[in-house]
């Protein structure tokens, strides 16, 4: 038997995911000319971008799950305190860091002359900020939608 999640619970779970779809949706897009791709037209380029951003989504949600395990509360972000935003960005930051680790390596992609490239980690910036910036903001869109309980 499935536990009973509170409306406000899943109003907020909802908009976390939603959030984070459309946010990285957005920063797919934009950071497209910084890695090594064939042109595209933009509509087949927007459609080829849904799958990433939900597989961003599914970062995101992993983000939260690893933090709230660390924090024993499943609704460790429903405050939205600085701690909650800085805890979300280190973690984000440290999932983009593996993920493009593992795509370089396993050679799923690469950049252009366009991305600026992160010494020491080796990683593109553009991919290192997008979770380390939108995972926050998408809980942030999250709390401000779901209420603050």
């Amino acid at each position: 038997m499935m536990p009973k999640v509170s409306r406000p619970r899943w109003i907020f779970f909802a908009a976390f995911a939603v959030a984070a779809f459309v946010l990285n949706w957005v920063w797919e897009v934009v950071q497209m000319p910084a890695y090594a791709v064939p042109a595209r037209p933009w509509g087949a380029a927007a459609l080829a971008h849904v799958v990433p951003s939900l597989g961003d989504v599914a970062l995101s949600l992993g983000v939260y799950g690893i933090a709230a395990l660390a924090a024993g509360r499943l609704d460790w972000a429903a405050r939205g305190g600085w701690n909650v935003y800085a805890a979300a960005a280190l973690l984000g930051g440290a999932a983009a860091t593996a993920y493009e680790w593992k795509a370089l390596g396993a050679g799923w992609w690469s950049y252009s002359v366009l991305m600026p490239v992160v010494p020491i980690l080796d990683v593109g910036l553009w991919p290192l900020l997008q979770l380390t910036l939108l995972v926050p903001a998408a809980l942030r869109v999250a709390v401000w939608w779901g209420g603050r309980r």
